[in-house]
């Protein structure tokens, strides 16, 4: 956890004392304001010359059109690719093909899924949020995935040791009644969100420097 320094304390109760903050609880964007951005390390290492997939899970329908699961997936292959992270990826498309081809026969596992590509990993991210107000009164898009790493070699979850999967959350920062006034900005809007929240799942497993825009939690 960072150290704050009193620099920072003395600019929360600053601005406390001013009113424009409610309790120095909210020291942690001020300090990034003051100290600038620090660096976060990959939360797992991935194998590079393993064949890997980005799968996208919605079960509970969080996200209205499939198109933005493919985003997710899409943004995040990119970026692991450009990084140089792993070298030999899937596309995205096959394994969300063979997902939605379930309905009209057996259920298939998430390794079994990964082999209908011929992929040796697949990073499996459930999404359980993908909304633009979770808070009354505020206009704040904002995504959550549970993330896993599946071996479809060995039909075994490598990462992480929680079976629930790991708890990523991205959000975009907004002003509070600043939603989209019409059917196209709301659909540029989710573009934005789902491209965020594919780039936050790449960072997953190299080190990067923290924004304010995407945060991680266990």
């Amino acid at each position: 956890m960072r150290t704050f320094s009193t620099i920072s304390i003395v600019f929360c109760l600053a601005l406390t004392a001013l009113g424009l903050m409610p309790a120095c609880n909210v020291v942690t964007p001020v300090a990034y304001a003051i100290h600038g951005p620090g660096k976060v390390e990959p939360q797992f290492t991935l194998e590079e010359n393993a064949r890997t997939v980005v799968f996208v899970d919605d079960p509970s329908s969080r996200i209205t059109q499939r198109r933005l699961r493919y985003a997710i997936a899409e943004r995040a292959t990119d970026e692991l690719l450009e990084k140089r992270i792993l070298v030999d990826m899937v596309d995205p498309r096959g394994i969300l093909t063979a997902a939605s081809n379930e309905r009209f026969g057996k259920q298939m596992s998430i390794s079994e899924l990964g082999r209908t590509v011929d992929a040796d990993i697949v990073i499996y991210a459930v999404v359980t949020d993908f909304s633009m107000s979770p808070e009354t009164g505020a206009y704040l898009p904002r995504a959550t995935l549970r993330v896993k790493i599946i071996d479809t070699r060995s039909k075994q979850r490598v990462w992480p040791a929680d079976e629930r999967g790991h708890v990523m959350n991205v959000q975009i920062p907004q002003r509070p009644g600043s939603g989209p006034a019409s059917t196209g900005e709301r659909v540029e809007v989710e573009g934005a969100l789902a491209s965020r929240a594919g780039l936050g799942l790449a960072q997953l497993f190299y080190k990067h420097e923290i924004t304010e825009t995407v945060l991680f939690r266990r």
